[in-house]
């Protein structure tokens, strides 16, 4: 029995501004603080050829400037998005919104090049950090380039590539701002002990003057091109072993896109997963992980990491994976998996909705890809009707044409990271 549908207390309220933004309002009388997320319908998918890293970059500058004027902001570049998220005070959204408006308007009015300079050397110092060789950094890179192609905008993960960000000029940058922050592709949620109608009120009083600008077009993405070369074998001085696993899973709003979200969840490290106990006692495993990044634009993807220990043969490790998705094809997930990896998501989907920057965040998102924030309570429902059949679908498709990276130790010795 599925039992009745999911209800939340999620009432939101949404508005069109005259400018072209949207605003969408989550009063919470109980909350302390007020959280305003702006959310430009632009990311690396956008950026121009040969110039890989400029939405990223472009994100950097802006928060800095944010910062200048005595603000405090958290912000992240995906493919589809940039994202800045200003926390204050219960009574400090008019000036949030402010700071939000003078970033764009600094923004749109050029960087100079010691400033740009600053930012680039954070950016590939990030890059660095991230993709140290010891750590299996390149993993992700090599992942999207296998599973996408490299000419695919999502071949290659939003940070950028490092050749291409250091020929980015100022000039670019300020083109950038202009064409893609402009109100006609901004959305911005304001969750908070706030009343709605006054905080459409106060988002109109200081978004509205802003340029509007050209929407971006509403691209989807194709998926990977069948066949070719998606498996890659790597050494780079790893005391320890992995397998790095991408899928090309249904975007958000497709049919099977709730099975692509419990799939992954049935794939994470837990006991009772498809990639379980046995597994990893049998393979003496130092850990697995599984991530689903949502994509309205085009595939969703999966992600799965398995850690082995030096000794470990890496190819019938990868063995043993694949007959277990070959199984998932065959039959579906068993009904205790199934219903566990159900619970599982809809457990991190009440995670951020119950948290006012999640929160703020994916009423963003909804607002964007379905015109409906309210919607996000629906995912929910979806997640709970998830059948083994759908399951089976989804190994029989994506999951049967995985991009694989195996990093082999190189040389013996003690493991130093685990996933």
């Amino acid at each position: 029995m599925l039992g009745a549908p999911t209800r939340l207390p999620l009432e939101v309220v949404s508005r069109r501004l005259p400018g072209g933004a949207t605003v969408v309002v989550r009063a919470d009388p109980l909350l302390g603080f007020t959280v305003l997320n702006v959310w430009h319908s632009t990311g690396s998918m956008y950026d121009p050829a040969g110039r890989s890293g400029l939405a990223h970059l472009v994100e950097h500058v802006l928060s800095d400037s944010a910062e200048d004027l005595g603000g405090s902001t958290q912000a992240t570049t995906a493919y589809e998005c940039t994202n800045y998220i200003d926390t204050g005070p219960a009574d400090a959204l008019p000036e949030l919104l402010s700071s939000a408006a003078a970033r764009i308007r600094l923004g749109a009015a050029g960087v100079t090049a010691a400033a740009l300079e600053r930012h680039r050397r954070i950016v590939l110092e990030e890059i660095r950090e991230r993709e140290e060789p010891a750590r299996f950094g390149s993993g992700l890179r090599r992942s999207l380039r296998l599973l996408f192609g490299a000419d695919h905008p999502f071949g290659k993960p939003p940070l950028g590539v490092p050749r291409e960000l250091a020929e980015i000029t100022p000039a670019e940058v300020e083109r950038f701002v202009q064409h893609y922050y402009g109100t006609a592709s901004l959305v911005v949620s304001i969750v908070g002990p706030v009343h709605p109608e006054h905080a459409v009120e106060l988002a109109a009083r200081h978004l509205t003057g802003l340029p509007s600008g050209p929407r971006p077009g509403e691209q989807v993405l194709p998926g990977p091109t069948p066949g070719g070369h998606r498996r890659e074998d790597v050494q780079e001085g790893q005391p320890t072993g992995m397998l790095r696993y991408a899928f090309a899973l249904p975007a958000a709003g497709e049919r099977l896109s709730a099975a692509g979200e419990v799939v992954m969840a049935a794939l994470a490290g837990a006991s009772w997963s498809v990639l379980g106990t046995d597994l990893a006692d049998g393979y003496r495993l130092l850990g697995s992980m599984a991530q689903h990044g949502r994509c309205g634009s085009g595939p969703s993807t999966g992600l799965v990491k398995i850690a082995a220990p030096a000794g470990v043969d890496l190819y019938e490790l990868e063995q043993a994976v694949t007959a277990r998705l070959a199984g998932l094809a065959r039959a579906g997930l068993a009904e205790d998996v199934l219903a566990a990896a159900k619970a599982k998501r809809g457990k991190e989907q009440l995670a951020v909705l119950g948290g006012a920057r999640t929160c703020a965040e994916e009423l963003c998102r909804e607002q964007t890809w379905s015109g409906d924030p309210a919607g996000v309570t629906a995912r929910l429902d979806a997640v709970r009707t998830v059948t083994a059949d759908q399951i089976a679908e989804i190994a029989a498709g994506p999951l049967a044409r995985p991009a694989v990276v195996a990093f082999h130790t190189d040389p013996p010795g003690s493991p130093t990271w685990i996933v």
